[in-house]
């Protein structure tokens, strides 16, 4: 299949190929006789293509329909074998997925491959769960066979789910099957996809036999009407198999994070230490004894009260602020962030664990803060106030001869208030990873402003009227002053990120940690 990309801004958050705004996919399972009998003419008169799930059984009873399925352009999945199920179904004692393992499980899966191979010259892809159930054991031996499909196929689909998938987000392994047997159109499947094309999201719909009417049967006059709405009325949804449009997904976001990866200038995953993974200047963390942007530190990780994880991070490690210290820890920030006297534009990125009225002590907390003099004075940060409830605020201060020449203090200084954001939501707690961003864009240019984000979504955001002025070599990236909690995944990108890349951050932060490793 030949996709256009579009690179060019789309409603909603992902960008589908060019022309579309939302996916549908329409899926079978079982291999009943009806799929073939009354579907391949239906599908081709319409111009559909969709996706069966099959048991080689089934197919053997109409191998040349099948074969002509494949011919006419559908897909082939794999739904096992024998179409195991709990025992608690009376026809599914024996062959109970209580009574299987992952070995017996996988043996299973690779047979039907097989035999989907011998009879229809397929290697399936997709697959589904039968009963949508993704279990083998029981009690406390009980295990997820969903990593096995995460290995062995592209995609695999559940059933009698409630929700459409978003292209960012969803697990591949468990996509969300919604049901359409039974259903009619207007009442309950076109909510469905109106909700999906205002998301941007990806509906599967999933049935079983195909005709006018009965159980487990999807109505070809819902069918009918379906094709007819998307053809018509609404030919910017993406109909097509399962396999095509997870491709594409897969690809896309790949190709995002990629783009993402290539934009860093700095990332610290505290996996393997505390030197940074990429950097673009210095990549070594600094001690110093106390917070002076005048003093020098020295190289190495040596404060006491902050110590390196090598588990309990969001990804891998983390840093670990355990008390409030005098001393402060730090990056260098010449080249591993964004600076020029014309226009600046960038993002900082992090993740955070605490909770911020239980754990901190008494005075503000900033979890970073970049300056190359003071925080109010050419800085980048974010805090927590000093009394509870803390309010979690972000400051991006120019210089400070031009927004404070009478150099005023902080709590007499209305200027000062009027330049902080106050995040909306506070989603912070024990055990809890909250991500947190700044975007600057066109600092010291004709539009300059910066935006707050808490967990993807945005707070607010502000002009920034004052000038930045930098001696670049002192200027220094601050982590967890007066901090107690924890602290990853650390990244300063050389752009400004859009929102839905700011999303993309915090639903999927594994996806950008594996690119850059295959950087």
């Amino acid at each position: 299949m030949l996709i256009t990309y579009s690179y060019a801004q789309q409603s909603g958050r992902f960008l589908w190929p060019e022309g579309y705004k939302a996916g549908l996919s329409l899926s079978f399972d079982d291999a009943r006789l009806s799929d073939v009998d009354v579907g391949l003419d239906f599908f081709r008169e319409h111009g559909v293509k969709v996706t069966y799930y099959v048991v080689p059984a089934g197919v053997e009873k109409r191998l040349s329909k099948w074969r002509q399925a494949v011919s006419d352009g559908h897909e082939i999945g794999n739904h096992t074998l024998v179409h195991p199920c709990s025992g608690n179904f009376a026809w599914s004692k024996n062959k109970a997925l209580e009574n299987y393992t992952l070995v017996s499980m996988h043996r299973e899966l690779e047979q039907a491959n097989e035999q989907i191979k011998e009879l229809l010259d397929v290697d399936p892809v997709s697959f589904a769960y039968s009963c949508g159930q993704t279990f083998v054991g029981r009690g406390s031996e009980t295990k997820s066979y969903v990593p096995l499909i995460a290995e062995m196929f592209e995609s695999g689909r559940g059933w009698l789910n409630e929700a459409s998938n978003d292209p960012l987000f969803a697990d591949f392994a468990q996509l969300q099957g919604i049901e359409m047997d039974g259903k009619d159109f207007e009442e309950d499947i076109k909510p469905i996809i109106d909700a999906a094309l205002t998301s941007g999201s990806w509906v599967v719909l999933a049935g079983h036999e195909i005709g006018e009417g009965g159980n487990q049967t999807t109505r070809t006059s819902m069918l009918r009407d379906l094709i007819n709405y998307v053809k018509e009325a609404h030919p910017e949804i993406w109909l097509a198999p399962v396999g095509d449009i997870a491709h594409y997904v897969k690809t896309e976001r790949k190709r995002l994070n990629i783009k993402l990866a290539d934009d860093l200038l700095f990332y610290s995953s505290f996996d393997q230490g505390t030197d940074a993974d990429l950097h673009k200047g210095e990549g070594k963390i600094f001690t110093a004894e106390t917070y002076d942007p005048t003093g020098e530190g020295d190289s190495g990780l040596s404060a006491s009260g902050i110590e390196l994880l090598n588990s309990g991070g969001r990804l891998g490690g983390a840093l670990q602020f355990e008390r409030k210290t005098k001393e402060s820890i730090y990056y260098l920030a010449k080249d591993n962030i964004n600076y020029n006297a014309s226009s600046i534009s960038g993002t900082i990125s992090f993740w955070l664990s605490l909770d911020p009225e239980m754990d901190l002590e008494p005075g503000f907390c900033d979890p970073i803060q970049i300056t190359d003099s003071g925080y109010n004075d050419g800085a980048y940060w974010v805090d927590f106030s000093d009394k509870n409830p803390r309010l979690f605020r972000m400051g991006v201060f120019g210089d400070l001869q031009q927004w404070n020449p009478e150099k005023i203090a902080p709590d007499k200084n209305p200027a000062f208030n009027n330049r902080l954001v106050v995040a909306k939501n506070r989603p912070f707690g024990k055990g809890v990873w909250t991500h947190v961003s700044i975007v600057y864009e066109d600092i010291n240019g004709s539009n300059p402003r910066a935006a707050f984000y808490v967990n993807g979504q945005l707070q607010d955001s502000r002009e920034i009227t004052e000038h930045f002025t930098w001696e670049v070599s002192k200027a220094r990236i601050y982590l967890g002053l007066n901090l107690i909690g924890k602290m990853d995944e650390r990244a300063i990108f050389g752009r400004a990120l859009s929102a839905s890349e700011i999303g993309q951050l915090y639903e999927m932060p594994e996806m950008l940690a594996s690119s850059i490793k295959e950087h």
